[in-house]
């Protein structure tokens, strides 16, 4: 499965989520509200990674192309190592 059609799902179940947090999310316990905003943080986190790349690359892929790599890409690092 492609990651295209896995965020495609997530997205359409975060969807039916969402509802049924506004609906009956009083019953999920401290735990698991606190679960569910760690997992979201962690791919907020890791989504804000990916679009930083590509902002990135396409800023400065002459650069990369001839073999020259800006000092902003020695000090560009992942957020999140989990």
């Amino acid at each position: 499965m492609g990651i295209q059609l896995v965020v495609s799902e997530f997205i359409s179940q975060g969807k039916s989520l969402y509802h049924r947090l506004r609906s009956d999310g009083e019953a999920l316990s401290d735990v698991e509200l606190m679960a569910l905003r760690e997992q979201l943080h962690i791919l907020d986190a890791e989504a804000g990674h990916l679009q930083e790349l590509k902002e990135f690359e396409s800023e400065d892929s002459p650069f990369i192309f001839n073999g020259k790599r800006p000092q902003a890409a020695k000090q560009l690092g992942r957020k999140y190592h989990g």
